[in-house]
């Protein structure tokens, strides 16, 4: 198993986990949400949602691999009734082309911390 804990994102060895593990070039990603390197959250869901795609393909390029790579994300919002069509436009903007990936989104009635809106994790497979 190889671990990923790229520069330009939370250092997430500090808080004890890794931001992407590889087991036999499939490649799994933590959960990315919308704050940067010094722990800052992004003011409102769709400064979240952007950064949080950022952080998301930190990670794919620390692993050599591309968001054209990402086979399934599963994303979490706080108050799905509101926050599902700004996401998808996000989602859009970030997975133009065909094939897309898998999507899966659940709403939740919250995350690690009371400010973060949204959670992305993702799967790559070989």
């Amino acid at each position: 198993m190889r671990a990923f804990a790229p520069p330009g994102v939370i250092d997430a060895t500090s808080i004890g986990y890794s931001h992407a593990v590889e087991v036999d070039d499939r490649l799994y990603l933590s959960g990315q949400v919308g704050w940067d390197a010094e722990f800052d959250v992004a003011d409102g869901f769709a400064a979240q949602a952007r950064r949080a795609f950022d952080n998301l393909e930190t990670v794919l390029s620390e692993a050599g691999r591309e968001r054209s790579d990402v086979a399934k994300v599963t994303a979490y919002l706080v108050d799905p009734a509101e926050h599902t069509e700004p996401f998808l436009e996000t989602w859009r903007e970030r997975f133009p082309e065909e094939p897309h990936p898998c999507l899966t989104i659940v709403g939740v009635a919250g995350l690690a911390r009371e400010e973060f809106l949204l959670e992305l994790d993702a799967e790559v497979a070989p």
